[in-house]
């Protein structure tokens, strides 16, 4: 078995650092910037705009976020039942224009389409959760958009582990040096492309269980992620929130390492999200399960 890489708890709530979030003029030079602005106010204008309108966007916010969000999609439009769910789930729900604007994502309209239907109506997403007595799914899941690919690269651990050392992003603990980085889950288990609703943290009192009890403890609608799943939910989490889930406890995974262990992730707090594995047998009191809500069939 491999030495635990668990830390010490850490409780405090890091948040995401965006002091050194790229902008137009400093990626582009300025004269660059002002010709396509001109260039920009001369076609919309020919459009019908007038200089008057200009001044909506600089004082309404509102506005201004939903021009930025018609125009990083296209134009393609969230379909109803992913605006509900977005109204719902609040800051647990992460979407298309999310990755348009966070990780600079572009969808085709038929890659929009394929999404178009949120699985998961009202009635789940405002109903109990099974997992704590007295509050509800909205307030104890997060829902995101899954990519299977990011931009044409395969969305693995690897390229997450590309993509997260840059600030405002969450760290992996271990990156070249890591105990899995030649497994063969690092490259081949990617992300899929479709709506997943998780549990934000472990599933309560699965920790000190076989992996075998821990299952049982799931109903038919839920099953184990795999741990690109629960990776990516922690990093888009975190981007959206600035918040660490699963600060001192791991979640079992699906998958399985080289040695026959399987994988959980977690410990998730300023020094980086960690990946680990142990056999099914093993029992602590750090070591939880993760889960996943189904696909509702329609």
């Amino acid at each position: 078995m491999f030495r635990s890489e668990k830390r010490s708890p850490f409780t405090k709530k890091g948040r995401c650092t965006m002091e050194n979030k790229k902008t137009i003029v400093n990626q582009v030079s300025f004269s660059k910037v002002s010709g396509k602005l001109a260039t920009l106010h001369r076609v919309l204008e020919e459009a019908g705009l007038t200089y008057n309108d200009l001044q909506v966007p600089i004082d309404d916010p509102k506005f201004r976020e939903r021009l930025v969000s018609f125009w990083l999609t296209k134009g393609f439009q969230p379909s109803i039942s992913q605006e509900i769910a977005r109204v719902i789930m609040g800051k647990n729900y992460y979407g298309s224009i999310n990755w348009a604007k966070d990780f600079g994502v572009n969808f085709t309209k038929k890659q929009l389409r394929e999404i178009e239907k949120f699985p998961y109506n009202e009635d789940i997403l405002n109903g109990p959760c099974p997992f704590y007595k007295g509050k509800m799914v909205k307030d104890t899941h997060f829902a995101f958009l899954g990519l299977s690919q990011i931009n044409g690269d395969p969305l693995s651990i690897v390229k997450w582990q590309e993509i997260c050392p840059a600030p405002g992003q969450l760290r992996f603990y271990r990156y070249a040096d890591a105990w899995y980085i030649r497994e063969e889950f690092v490259n081949k288990s990617i992300c899929k492309y479709k709506w997943y609703l998780m549990p934000l943290e472990i599933i309560p009192d699965s920790t000190s269980k076989t992996f075998d009890q821990q299952k049982a403890m799931l109903s038919a609608e839920y099953e184990v992620p795999s741990a690109i799943e629960e990776i990516t939910k922690h990093v888009l989490y975190y981007k959206k929130n600035g918040i660490y889930l699963n600060q001192t406890k791991y979640g079992r995974c699906q998958d399985i390492s080289s040695h026959g262990h399987r994988l959980n992730v977690g410990y998730s707090d300023p020094d980086g999200l960690n990946v680990y594995n142990y056999s099914d047998d093993y029992v602590s009191d750090h070591l939880g399960l993760a889960a996943s809500r189904k696909e509702v069939q329609s």
